[in-house]
Parts: C-alpha cells; sequence; structure tokens
C-alpha cells in the first residue's frame, strides 16, 4: 500500500473546485514561489513549527530536545531552526501546542477513510476530494492510489497543481480525477525560474499533456505586485489557454499575505514582506483584458481578489484538522 505525507486535512471547505470539498494536502513541492502561503508544504518530511505567542513557558520542550537546540528567551522557549532535525520530541510533549509536527506518514487507506466520512455532504452539493500540497503530482504512485479508491466510493477527484511533475509517473492518475486546477505563475521561463526557483517548461509540457488526456482543467494564475502582474504577461498566459480544449475557465487570485506568520513558526525569512493586494478595480480590470482574449476561443476569466490558497485562510492551522 502506498504511503505519503500529508500535512493537513481540511475539511468542509467551498473552494478548490465546486461544492462542499475535503482537501488534502501533500508535502513536497518542487517549487519555491517567494508568495507562497503554505510554506510548511514546501519540504518533503514532516518538520516542526513553533507557534510562540502559545507558549506557556513550561519548559518541556528543553528537557526532552535531544539536539539541545531550544532555549528560554522572555519566558518562552525558542527553536534554533540550524541545529533542529525535526525529530518532533518538543512537540510530542508540549501540552500548550505551541510545538507541533507539520506532516506525518498516512497510507492511502487513512487518507480515504477520513475523506469518506462526509460523502453525503458530496453528493448534495457536488463536491469531493481535492488533492493539493505541496504538489501532489511529485507523489504519483500515492495519488493514483487515493484517488482510485475515491473514484471506487464514487467521489469525485480534483488535483491542485503548480503542473510540475513527471508526466509517465503521474500519466496513471489522470485516469481517475475529474477536474485539474493548474496554477500558471509566469509566461517567461527566466522569470519563472527567478521567481519559483524553477524552469516552467515542465508545466507547459505538462499542461498541453493533461489537455490531450481529457481531463477538465480550471486554469489558475496568481496575480503577485511586482513579479507578474504586468499585462504582457497575463495576456502571454491567457494566449497559451486559448488553443487548449479542455480548458474553459481562468481565475486570477489575487495576492495576500495570511501566511506571513507561517515562516515565523518554520524559523524562516518571509521575502515579500510589505507587498499589498491588488485592489479589486484591478483585478476586475485584468479580467476585463483576458477576457478581451479568452471569449473568442470560447473560454472566460473572472477573478477572486480574496484567496489564493484555501489553507492560507487559517492563521495557525493545526495538522489533520476535522470539521
Amino acid at each position: 500500500m502506498e504511503t505519503g505525507i500529508v500535512f493537513n486535512v481540511q475539511k468542509c471547505s467551498i473552494h478548490d473546485g465546486p461544492g462542499i470539498r475535503t482537501l488534502v494536502f501533500f508535502k513536497g513541492c518542487p517549487l519555491k514561489c517567494l508568495w507562497c502561503a503554505n510554506p510548511e508544504s514546501q519540504d518533503t518530511l514532516p518538520e516542526v513549527a513553533s507557534s510562540y505567542i502559545k507558549c506557556i513557558g513550561c519548559g518541556a520542550c528543553f528537557t526532552v530536545c535531544p539536539q539541545g537546540c531550544i532555549t528560554p528567551e522572555g519566558g518562552r522557549y525558542i527553536i534554533d531552526y540550524d541545529l533542529c532535525d525535526h525529530c518532533g520530541q518538543c512537540a510530542d510533549v508540549c501540552y500548550a501546542e505551541s510545538k507541533q509536527m507539520m506532516g506525518r506518514e498516512m497510507t492511502s487507506d487513512e487518507v480515504v477513510d477520513i475523506i469518506r466520512k462526509d460523502i453525503a455532504y458530496y453528493r448534495r452539493s457536488g463536491g469531493g476530494v481535492t488533492f493539493s500540497g505541496g504538489e501532489p503530482l511529485s507523489r504519483p504512485g500515492f495519488l493514483q492510489e487515493c484517488a482510485r479508491k475515491c473514484k471506487e466510493l464514487g467521489i469525485s477527484v480534483a488535483v491542485e497543481t503548480c503542473g510540475y511533475g513527471n508526466y509517465s509517473a503521474f500519466k496513471a492518475a489522470l485516469d481517475y480525477i475529474d477536474l485539474v486546477l493548474y496554477d500558471l505563475k509566469h509566461a517567461d521561463e527566466q522569470a519563472h525560474l527567478r521567481l519559483t526557483g524553477m524552469s516552467n517548461r515542465t508545466v507547459f509540457e505538462n499542461l498541453e499533456n493533461i489537455n490531450r488526456h481529457g481531463v477538465d482543467i480550471h486554469v489558475r494564475i496568481p496575480v503577485i505586485p511586482g513579479c507578474n502582474d504586468d499585462m504582457e504577461n497575463l495576456k502571454a498566459l491567457a494566449e497559451i489557454v486559448c488553443g487548449l480544449e479542455h480548458v474553459k475557465e481562468v481565475e486570477l487570485l489575487a495576492y495576500h499575505a495570511l501566511g506571513v506568520n507561517k515562516y515565523e513558526m518554520l524559523g524562516r525569512v518571509y521575502e515579500m514582506g510589505g507587498t499589498k493586494p491588488p485592489s479589486t478595480e484591478t483585478m476586475s480590470a485584468y479580467a476585463d483584458e483576458l477576457n478581451k482574449i479568452l471569449i473568442l476561443a470560447g473560454k472566460i476569466c473572472r477573478y477572486d481578489n480574496n484567496l489564493y490558497t484555501t489553507n492560507a485562510r487559517v492563521e495557525n492551522p493545526k495538522p489533520i484538522t476535522h470539521c
């Protein structure tokens, strides 16, 4: 049986696909987008996060830490992430849940057992499960097994992806997927490399491959001020999707900074500090311009000015949550 590292299960979502959905977040992503709202999704292995505002100063974590990387400071216990090996012993003894493990290994059966509990809601609302991340395409065997078992239960399956993965490895999983939510960041390869750490060649190749496979695709473009919000780039992305039969809609998603606190929890620096979200008027203007291109190809562009990643709306998410 396939296993994978899951860092969150979020139930009762009304985003990231139609109807009421359960979102399963796989850990590990090949991209490192500067604006990423889920930094806990990037590394492939479980890691310790620390919410210092919740620390009650009991010192239990300090006592058990085998690396000696936790020290008292101002009544709280601080992790030196340069020394931490993410063994998780501090999280095991943290009564206040100030220290938490982000991610745990789960079997496909464990994941599906959680998903299936809300099958009545999916059927009444036209919802289902959305596998997100991180990057689910980079865990093709685990994704395929989870998706297959959901389809056997009659549960609709969607995947949220940055498009970076080995097509020959994840191709078989597409037979069990109804909808792909496909993020496009930048049309220019060098700009994409600078903003995400990876080339966009594989992203566009996989977009074409998934389209040929016949899966419905919903393209989403995060609008990040100063990074990819110039009209030349947005129009170039619109032109790319015009020739794709199974792309019916493009959605513009406004930048937000709701995940900033997570960087502090993981001992990292958020590089987009001070960036302001685009206004509703700006997002509407972008959508209007793209519709001049897309409508001629039988497609439509809309915008969401409130969110980019569903999980980022939770200010301090607890791993593997339920509603």
